[in-house]
């Protein structure tokens, strides 16, 4: 399939959806992994611990790493599970790297080139954001950092990105002076400040702070609302879209993603971005949808219908967008969480969509192009992230709620793993 989504560099998240069928059809769940397609860590717990998914990460192994938060202490921690959905006894304590001393779980996720795991989120305190390095085993990496951590006073971390040199990206969030700050900041692989960018290591992204992407010549993009770009030195990219923005259609649950196949980006960087649609102000969303931007941040006319693409879910009028990642051959698959209800309370689904680079729905996905998982009657599924591992199967982690005992609920966090073709 000639794949024009090669070129496109950054993703902004969202979407999933519709039904599973025929034995090895694409979108179907992966019988070799897990039970029948899905791993399950289950907790009995009260309201007041949860398991949490704040990203998933495939490393070059093909072992899955969730980055979130477990019930033991209602924080920080790192799960990684074997190719065949049963958690590595290896990593961590029986598969579970726990963030020792913080209370608040992470809420990004990537792996650098040799393996080791960066995971972002805030302190121990509530109020400093940081990024965390383990090894390959699961421990925190003391050669990073101050003992394996990098604080940020009084900012949240928004956003975190390894480029293609090793250098780490951060967005930030804080309170500077007489209001918010939004910045970018690069560390080297020690975890130092990197002074050559920006200024004094900090760059100032017009558009304001969020999820980033990695353009394939090293230029940056970053969004909350809208999509700004730096260069790789830091500085604003005035060519791109005006005085460095680009707004694009945005929705309450909208990410900004890096695309999992940077490999096979072009360098010219073109720009795809997911989101929920919202048709009718009385319910939460429609539908999802994508839209295609050149590199120079205008809408590319050749992708969709005028440069988008938009699928409603008839038995699903509430869609949470979570999610965006692009195979190798360029199609493009989007995760979200459904309900069949305006209520995020009872039965739910995970939901997954499938579209070719030309932003076509892939009619061979699923049913008629587009997947839903459920797990059963009030069931409360929170669809969290996806990753596409490099056979293109595509992964989904989230979590379930279900009830339990005595007015407790049952936690179970999920990961499900998809074929694609």
């Amino acid at each position: 399939m000639n794949s024009k989504f090669y070129k496109y560099s950054l993703c902004f998240c969202a979407l999933l959806s519709v039904t599973v069928s025929a034995f090895g059809q694409a979108g179907q769940l992966d019988a070799t992994f897990g039970k029948g397609g899905i791993a399950t860590q289950q907790a009995v717990t009260t309201t007041e611990n949860f398991f949490s998914v704040g990203g998933v990460a495939i490393q070059s192994d093909g072992k899955i790493v969730i980055a979130g938060g477990v019930p033991e202490n209602n924080g920080p921690a790192l799960l990684r599970f074997l190719s065949n959905g049963a958690l590595d006894k290896t990593f961590g304590v029986n598969g579970i790297a726990i963030l020792p001393n913080s209370t608040v779980p992470f809420s990004s996720v990537a792996i650098q080139s040799d393996g080791k795991i960066l995971a972002g989120g805030i302190g121990s305190d509530g109020v400093d954001g940081e990024i965390d390095r383990f090894t390959t085993t699961g421990n925190l990496d003391t050669s990073f950092g101050a003992s394996g951590r990098v604080i940020f006073s009084m900012a949240s971390t928004q956003g975190l990105a390894v480029q293609p040199d090793g250098r780490i990206l951060v967005a930030l969030e804080g309170i500077q002076g007489s209001g918010l700050a939004s910045q970018v900041t690069r560390l080297l692989n020690n975890g130092a400040t990197d002074t050559t960018f920006g200024t004094n290591g900090f760059a100032v992204p017009p558009g304001g702070s969020g999820p980033l992407a990695v353009v394939a010549n090293g230029d940056i993009l970053v969004f909350s609302g809208l999509i700004s770009k730096l260069t790789d030195s830091g500085a604003v990219d005035t060519t791109f879209g005006v005085s460095g923005q680009l707004l694009v259609p945005t929705s309450v649950n909208a990410q900004l993603k890096a695309l999992t196949s940077v490999h096979a980006l072009a360098a010219n960087g073109d720009i795809l971005v997911a989101g929920t649609l919202v048709n009718n102000p009385a319910i939460f969303s429609s539908g999802l949808a994508a839209f295609a931007y050149q590199s120079v941040g205008i809408g590319d006319p050749a992708f969709g219908k005028n440069g988008g693409v938009s699928t409603p879910f008839a038995s699903f009028p509430t869609v949470i967008a979570a999610g965006v990642g692009v195979e190798s051959t360029g199609d493009i698959v989007e995760l979200a969480t459904l309900f069949p209800t305006v209520s995020t309370v009872g039965t739910g689904a995970f939901g997954l969509v499938r579209y070719t680079p030309q932003g076509q729905l892939d009619t061979n996905f699923g049913s008629g192009g587009t997947v839903a998982t459920g797990f059963g009657n009030n069931a409360t599924p929170s669809a969290s992230s996806i990753a596409i591992q490099s056979d293109n199967k595509i992964v989904v982690a989230g979590t379930v709620l279900t009830p339990g005992l005595h007015g407790a609920l049952k936690t179970a966090l999920v990961v499900a793993r998809y074929l694609s073709k």
